[in-house]
């Protein structure tokens, strides 16, 4: 046990100081830092706390009305002007950002005029829509007044899981698929240096040196044990890393202070990436045990990598129709089942006996796969220079 430890920690110092490790546990979260950032430059490049104004030709606008608005004193100021030369000469003056012009017979004609500098107004454009649909409705009730402010709040539920969507909640959609990118990510990624660390040991006849002292069990246990332990360290800078994020980005981004952690989700791919982390594994230690170059295990992990990514392929359909008879299969078939599930689970569209039967086939399949696995180890560690043919593989596996 002693050796098999020994083993997992040689493996997780050898890649977590590796460059490329380093690199890319950095610049993912690197990226995100300037996504943020350009998020809270653009939500708030456009706000100004000049007042806007207008010039009404209809004789149906109020300025005083304005207080009557949720939050009037946190709104943009809003002016009234007798013509448009006095508009455009406080415009001009930098008196305000923006004015706009009703035509006699608004609103029976909704075409109305906006005048500005350089920049169109930002937020103070929805603020000033509010301000015409008060003076627009300044007859009906107070109750029917707030009502028709508020606006629609359309809310979904889904009978299958239960889960609820409003526009409110977008941003509780989107995070399943980002979240799906990162796990994926990280589990390749792991996946491919245990294929990196055995065709290279194998390659450099340094397995035969080692396996004098060690067992097939723990020197493959070992490293995938410490390969696992690398992509959990990867995902949890991730993962500090996005909620650092949301926290600084949500007093700017409106939308982001609407996001709940989505603890449902988090417990279903946990449950789900051990499982689907170790039939990666096991599949690229099969093919890496089998070639005799490492070259030639990185064509062929790129073709077994197709077979994890169909779900992506087939978004046009997930997003028509979550319960589609395909995103069923894919649900249920154990390479694609993680990312099916996954972005399923954004739309709230998994039944319950999806996932557990989903679990099961995908867990029976990576304990099958480690099985032979281990098998075609043992049959392939020592060809230096002589690949294992497909033959080979499934005489060793039968044994």
């Amino acid at each position: 046990m002693r050796n098999f430890w020994l083993v997992a920690k040689h493996e997780y110092r050898r890649v977590v100081i590796r460059r490329s490790f380093v690199i890319l546990t950095v610049a993912i979260p690197l990226g995100m830092a300037a996504l943020i950032a350009l998020a809270i430059l653009v939500e708030t490049s456009g706000e100004s706390d000049l007042p806007v104004g207008y010039v009404d030709h209809s004789g149906l606008m109020d300025v005083s009305r304005q207080a009557a608005l949720p939050d009037a004193e946190e709104r943009v100021e809003v002016r009234a002007y007798a013509d448009q030369a006095e508009a455009t000469a406080a415009l001009e003056q930098g008196e305000i950002q923006a004015f706009w012009i009703f035509p006699p017979d608004f609103p029976q004609t909704l075409k109305t005029e906006l005048y500005y500098l350089e920049d169109p107004p930002g937020d103070a454009w929805g603020e000033f829509d509010d301000f015409v649909r008060i003076n627009l409705i300044a007859n009906l009730p107070d109750d029917v007044q707030q009502r028709l402010l508020e606006g629609p709040n359309t809310t979904v539920q889904d009978l299958t899981s239960g889960r609820e969507f409003s526009e409110a909640s977008i941003v509780n959609v989107i995070l399943p698929f980002a979240a799906t990118f990162f796990f994926y990510f990280a589990t390749m990624s792991a996946a491919g240096y245990m294929l990196g660390a055995v065709g290279d040991e194998k390659e450099n006849r340094t397995m035969e040196v080692m396996l004098t002292s060690l067992t097939p069990g723990q020197l493959i246990g070992g490293k995938a044990v410490g390969l696992l332990a690398a992509s959990l360290t990867q995902l949890a800078v991730y993962a500090v890393t996005a909620v650092v994020a949301l926290n600084v980005a949500a007093p700017y981004v409106v939308e982001l202070q609407q996001a709940e952690v989505p603890w449902g989700y988090l417990g279903i791919m946990a449950l789900f990436f051990f499982p689907a982390y170790g039939l990666i594994a096991a599949i690229l230690l099969a093919i890496g045990s089998a070639v005799a170059e490492v070259q030639q295990a990185q064509q062929m992990a790129g073709l077994i990598n197709l077979f994890f990514m169909i779900p992506i392929f087939v978004l046009p359909i997930l997003f028509e129709n979550p319960a589609h008879p395909l995103m069923v299969v894919l649900t249920l078939f154990p390479t694609t089942s993680f990312l099916t599930i996954s972005m399923r689970w954004a739309l709230g569209s998994v039944p319950l006996w999806q996932i557990g039967l989903s679990w099961i086939l995908l867990t029976s399949s990576a304990l099958l796969t480690v099985w032979a696995a281990a098998r075609v180890f043992r049959a392939g560690m020592l060809r230096y220079g002589q690949p294992l043919t497909l033959k080979g593989m499934i005489a060793a596996v039968r044994g």
